[in-house]
């Protein structure tokens, strides 16, 4: 079930990661259970709240402190209803209020988002939206943009999940990759797997946090769903294996990998979906 909190809720209702609800109130939470980190010591930097969902914003490895900053989260936040199963969107135009947080958790900037420079629910879970602000401007209000990673995470590695939406952080040990993940009509590839008792229990709220490594401090992914019980492959998500064995693991929330955005940048600043060996889905068409 998707982690976007329910716009429409009174204050701390949630709906789930990915839709565990589509055609009725999403109100459904992941399972809270799961003690959070106390912030205090610059967890939180670069983490960003949005409407319904949390976000980081990113820097490209080339790109300058004159270029609009770029804040990414799920894709599954950025409409209501949700994209379709195959559906991408490029180059929309967009006005939202984005929340930029310092270290401890405070806004250091209300930042405007103008333009959703991508979006997609098949093969991953992701959105790009371009600020208003420069690089140099979030310097300036003491927000400080985090680095992708090239590879995603591997079985054992311990990695952190700062929620801008809560300020609260959950921390774990991945246990692999599910190599296809369903819900409803939707599919994703590489999902990375996040265990709620090992401490990772997220909720309504968490998508589109980063996912952060805690060896190298750099973004592996972002929270998308996970468990919360009712049918196989709709109400909660369920994995695939190579061989095509569907199961349903109890407990068990998710991730999707950002690695892939690395392989979409030109000159290694300009996201662009053509560029030779980008594994992003495209618009139809």
């Amino acid at each position: 079930m998707l982690v976007a909190a329910v716009r429409r809720a009174v204050a701390v209702s949630g709906t789930a990661l990915v839709v565990a609800v589509l055609g009725a109130v999403l109100g459904a939470l992941l399972a809270p259970a799961g003690a959070s980190v106390a912030s205090g010591d610059g967890r939180f930097a670069g983490t960003a709240r949005l409407p319904g969902c949390s976000g980081a914003v990113v820097r490209w490895p080339a790109a300058l402190d004159t270029d609009r900053a770029v804040v990414l989260t799920n894709g599954h936040c950025v409409r209501q209803p949700f994209l379709g199963a195959r559906e991408v969107l490029v180059g929309e135009k967009r006005w939202t209020r984005v929340d930029l947080l310092d270290g401890q958790g405070r806004v250091a900037l209300e930042a405007r988002a103008v333009r959703l420079q991508y979006a997609s629910m098949y093969r991953t879970d992701i959105a790009l939206l371009t600020l208003r602000e420069t690089y140099a401007d979030l310097a300036g209000d003491g927000v400080t943009p985090l680095s992708l990673a090239a590879e995603g995470p591997s079985r054992g590695d311990r990695i952190r999940i700062p929620s801008g939406y809560w300020t609260e952080q959950r921390a774990c040990t991945t246990t692999g990759t599910a190599y296809r993940l369903h819900e409803r009509a939707w599919d994703w590839w590489g999902s990375i797997r996040l265990p709620a008792r090992d401490g990772c229990a997220i909720r309504g709220g968490y998508s589109g946090s980063p996912i952060v490594s805690r060896e190298t401090g750099l973004v592996v992914g972002v929270a998308n769903t996970g468990y919360v019980g009712g049918r196989r492959c709709i109400d909660s998500a369920c994995e695939e294996s190579r061989r095509g064995r569907i199961v349903m693991r109890k407990g068990m929330n998710y991730g999707q990998q950002t690695s892939w955005l690395l392989g979409c940048l030109d000159a290694g600043r300009t996201f662009d979906l053509d560029v030779p060996g980008c594994r992003l889905a495209k618009p139809r068409g």
